[in-house]
C-alpha cells in the first residue's frame, strides 16, 4: 500500500475505533455508569482524537523509511488490538470514498452547525435579557442608596429580590448554553464526531434516527 493511501487507511482505523467507543459511551450513559464514560473518554477518546488530528496534518511523503515504518506498525497494532480486520477497514474506506458529500457525516456536520447557530442566537438573547435585568438592578440599588424613608427602602428591597433571583437563573442558563456551544465548537474543530458517520448514507442515518424515535415512543 503506497504511503498516502496508508495514511488514509490509518484514519479509517482510528475513526472506526472512535465510532465503536462512542457507541460504548452512549450505552454507559444510558446505564448511568458515569465512571465508565470517564474512563473511556480519558483512555480512548482523548488519545485517539489526538492521533486522528495528527493524521489529518501528516505529510507522509516527507517521512524517511525509518520514520514511516514505526507509524505503520503503530496503526496495525491499534487495528489488531481493537479486533478490526484489514478487510473491514478497507470496506469502510471504500464506502467513505463512495459516499463523500452524501454520507451521514454531511448530515451530522450540518446538524452540529445548525445547533451551534441556534445556541449562539439563544446566547445573544440571554445576554440581552441579562443586561436589561442588570440595569434594572443597578437603578434600584442607586434608588435605595438615595432613599431615606425606611418604608420606601423596604419597598425597593422588595422589588430588588425578584430581579436578583432572575439574574441568578439567567446566569445558570447562560453557563449551560455556553457549555453546549463550546462542546459543539470542539466537535466541529476535531471533525471525528461527524466523520465517524461517513460510512453510511444520508438515507441510512436518517432511517436509523426514525427507528430510534419510534422505539422511544
Amino acid at each position: 500500500m503506497e504511503r498516502e493511501r496508508f495514511r488514509v487507511y490509518a484514519q479509517e482505523v482510528i475513526l472506526t475505533v472512535l465510532k465503536m467507543t462512542s457507541v460504548q459511551i452512549d450505552k454507559l450513559r444510558e446505564m448511568g455508569d458515569l465512571s465508565g464514560v470517564e474512563i473511556l473518554e480519558e483512555k480512548v477518546v482523548i488519545p485517539y482524537e489526538k492521533i486522528y488530528g495528527a493524521l489529518l496534518e501528516m505529510k507522509v511523503e516527507n517521512m524517511s523509511d525509518d520514520e514511516f515504518k514505526p507509524f505503520e506498525e503503530m496503526v496495525e497494532e491499534i487495528r489488531e488490538k481493537n479486533s478490526l480486520s484489514v478487510e473491514k477497514v478497507l470496506e469502510n474506506l471504500e464506502k467513505r470514498e463512495k459516499l463523500k458529500g452524501i454520507s451521514g457525516a454531511t448530515v451530522v456536520k450540518r446538524f452540529f452547525k445548525y445547533n451551534l447557530n441556534r445556541l449562539l442566537d439563544k446566547k445573544d438573547k440571554i445576554t440581552e435579557k441579562y443586561n436589561e435585568l442588570a440595569l434594572e438592578e443597578q437603578n434600584l440599588e442607586n434608588l435605595l442608596k438615595e432613599t431615606i424613608q425606611e418604608e420606601e427602602q423596604f419597598d425597593i428591597i422588595y422589588k430588588l429580590q425578584p430581579v436578583r433571583e432572575k439574574l441568578r437563573e439567567i446566569e445558570q442558563i447562560y453557563l449551560s448554553v455556553e457549555r453546549d456551544i463550546n462542546q459543539l465548537k470542539r466537535k466541529l474543530e476535531s471533525k471525528w464526531p461527524y466523520e465517524i458517520y461517513g460510512v453510511v448514507s444520508e438515507e441510512e442515518l436518517l432511517e436509523t434516527y426514525k427507528e430510534a424515535f419510534k422505539m422511544e415512543d
